[in-house]
């Protein structure tokens, strides 16, 4: 067979597979990159904090809602912790949440320093709950939906 026959052989199962000949090359580039021991994420898994955070906020006149998912970037081996003290962890932040007011829910910078305080009570309840320093476990916060309704 030859060699214009073979690349055209390959190229078509890849196409049928779903893969690209083109696509390989730069994801294969990408994970190289993502598992460099330098970056000191690659290991970091990501992990929800269960349902939606559905709580009212700002006591002050009418009922104001707001509504969030949290996703938290943490080092392997933590979840099994993270399970056994959700209750308590969920409750920490559904507090946080509720004592917001208006103006910090709606703001860019607001957000960010509710993302930056909720993140530091993790880290408390499991220094708390754990053991000192456990906390450091647990790298990031993310809110992977806000939605507030007033």
């Amino acid at each position: 067979m030859s060699r214009m026959k073979y690349l055209t052989l390959l190229r078509t199962l890849c196409l049928f597979a779903g893969v690209s000949l083109l696509a390989i090359a730069p994801v294969q580039a990408a994970e190289v990159a993502e598992d460099d021991p330098a970056s000191g994420m690659a290991n970091l898994i990501y992990y929800t904090l269960g349902n939606s955070f559905v709580t009212n906020y700002d006591g002050a006149g009418r009922l104001k809602y707001l509504k969030t998912d949290i996703a938290v970037r943490i080092e392997p081996g933590t979840a099994p912790m993270l399970d056994m003290h959700l209750p308590y962890i969920r409750n920490k932040l559904v507090v946080l949440l509720a004592a917001q007011l208006e103006e910090n829910l709606i703001s860019t910078e607001g957000k960010e320093a509710l993302r930056i305080q909720a993140l530091n009570e993790i880290k408390a309840a499991l220094d708390y709950l754990v053991s000192p320093g456990y906390g450091e476990r647990v790298r990031n916060l993310y809110f992977t939906s806000f939605v507030v309704q007033r």
